[in-house]
């Protein structure tokens, strides 16, 4: 494993935002998706104070549907697990949690067509808060106003279906002076022959570790290149995000008809003020 300049293999990408937006159904017969208009901004919200400062922020909700939507704001905490899954726990449960510093106001907003509005979301920073630390939690908007519709199938049996829409705007709070981005590799290995839905592939899984002290992002990519042939495959760049001191295993899937000898190469990009990181690794590839 190695690092090199990052003019080298610099992956050129203009932005990226992350954008979280969860359909729950209740179904009573059969299935359908109905679309909504609805949009909220920004997916993403930093806060950085002193202690005992207020901090406040505005996400943004827009409607430019015909119906009426109404939207509860509620609070949970999430970690990821080791493959980058979130998983989500009650507010406040959970050591690195800011949830119970965070005010929402209105908790409720209603949406006429055509309509956007403003919530302010501020942040509490405790009196006694610890330094150089890093907390996050959720904040859903929850849909409150069922959107019931139906359809009347080919033997005219009407399909009920109720529409529930959910977003998630992840809060972060940083303290100040913590500025460190870096992203490294802790394994690069094989991971074997899977079965991906109906496809096979040769898996290859890359360990990585936020060793900085602010919540980055990064992305990572694969180039194979066949050491007898010159054949080169690239696989497009999987965004990654990740808060202080995680491990998170990225998986990259090849194509199962690759055969023969090949390089392959890691490229872990996290950011312009950060160094490229480089992993490489011969692999032999047979039935």
């Amino acid at each position: 494993m190695q690092t090199q300049k990052k003019h080298q293999y610099r992956l050129i990408i203009s932005k990226f935002c992350w954008c979280f937006l969860m359909l729950l159904f209740t179904i009573a017969m059969g299935q359908r998706t109905l679309a909504q208009a609805i949009s909220i901004s920004p997916s993403r919200m930093f806060f950085s104070g002193d202690k005992g400062q207020e901090l406040s922020q505005q996400v943004t909700l827009n409607n430019t549907g015909k119906a009426t939507l109404s939207f509860k704001a509620s609070l949970m905490d999430w970690s990821r697990d080791s493959t980058g899954e979130k998983r989500y726990y009650p507010a406040g449960t959970q050591a690195s949690s800011n949830a119970t510093w965070v005010e929402v106001m209105p908790n409720v907003v209603e949406l006429p067509p055509g309509s956007k509005q403003q919530v302010t979301v501020t942040m509490h920073v405790p009196k006694d808060a610890p330094a150089g630390t890093v907390t996050h939690s959720m904040l859903f908007f929850t849909q409150i106003n069922e959107q019931a519709s139906s359809k009347v199938n080919t033997n005219h049996a009407s399909i009920g279906v109720i529409v529930k829409l959910e977003f998630g705007v992840h809060l972060y709070y940083t303290s100040p002076g913590s500025v460190k981005k870096d992203l490294d590799y802790l394994a690069f290995y094989n991971d074997g022959n899977k079965t991906i839905g109906n496809a096979q592939v040769h898996r290859i899984a890359v360990k990585i570790k936020n060793t900085g002290n602010v919540v980055t992002d990064g992305f990572i990519s694969l180039e194979a290149t066949n050491k007898t042939t010159g054949d080169e495959l690239k696989l497009p760049p999987r965004a990654i995000s990740m808060l202080p001191n995680d491990e998170q295993v990225v998986y990259l899937d090849l194509p199962s008809t690759l055969k023969g000898h090949y390089l392959l190469v890691a490229l872990l990009d996290s950011g312009e003020e950060t160094n490229l990181k480089v992993a490489k690794k011969e692999l032999d590839f047979t039935d």
